[in-house]
């Protein structure tokens, strides 16, 4: 990777941090917090392809953990998985298909992709981790868990698609990425 490109990759990373800390609610179920922190993620996943997204994913779960301690080592973890799936899958398919309707089709199965991940994830972790029995955590799924994921994803997936274009345009327009980084 070039300067350029880490330089993006990390103001994105930056960015994003600063939504996850500062932009905060909880949707359904009170320990359910929705975060608009995937949103530069996922830019960095349309412009420099899926790997740096969760490479970046990593980082910023690790960061998130210990300069905040929200959600401690479970959090990081939880947030790795959901946002590494989401971003992976939606960098990847757009990687293929460059094209708006490539980033549509990518956002949507990213969504749920993650939606179904976390669902299983929450069942085998939730016990590990807090010690809920997975019964308590399949009460959960319908209620809370599964309309969190998808609003979340379909919130920041609709956030992404308003600003991505705009940014990727700023960015070239600035010399800061060519016409082959944007994938469009």
């Amino acid at each position: 990777m070039d300067v350029k490109k880490i330089t993006n990759i990390a103001i994105l990373a930056a960015l994003s941090l600063l939504l996850m800390i500062s932009f905060r609610f909880p949707l359904f179920l009170p320990f359910l917090i929705y975060e608009a922190g995937d949103i530069p993620i996922l830019i960095i996943a349309f412009l420099y392809g899926p790997l740096p997204a969760i490479g970046a994913t990593f980082l910023l779960s690790v960061l998130m953990a210990v300069f905040t301690g929200l959600g401690g080592p479970f959090g990081a973890v939880m947030h790795f998985i959901a946002t590494g799936v989401f971003v992976g899958v939606a960098g990847y398919i757009y990687q293929r298909y460059h094209s708006k309707q490539g980033a549509v089709i990518g956002l949507i199965s990213g969504s749920i992709a993650m939606t179904a991940i976390m669902a299983g994830a929450n069942l085998v972790l939730n016990p590990i981790f807090y010690g809920i029995p997975r019964q308590q955590v399949k009460q959960m799924m319908l209620p809370g868990i599964i309309p969190f994921n998808l609003t979340k994803a379909f919130l920041n997936s609709g956030l992404t698609i308003l600003v991505y274009k705009k940014l990727a345009n700023f960015l070239r327009e600035k010399g800061l990425i060519s016409s082959l980084e944007t994938n469009s």
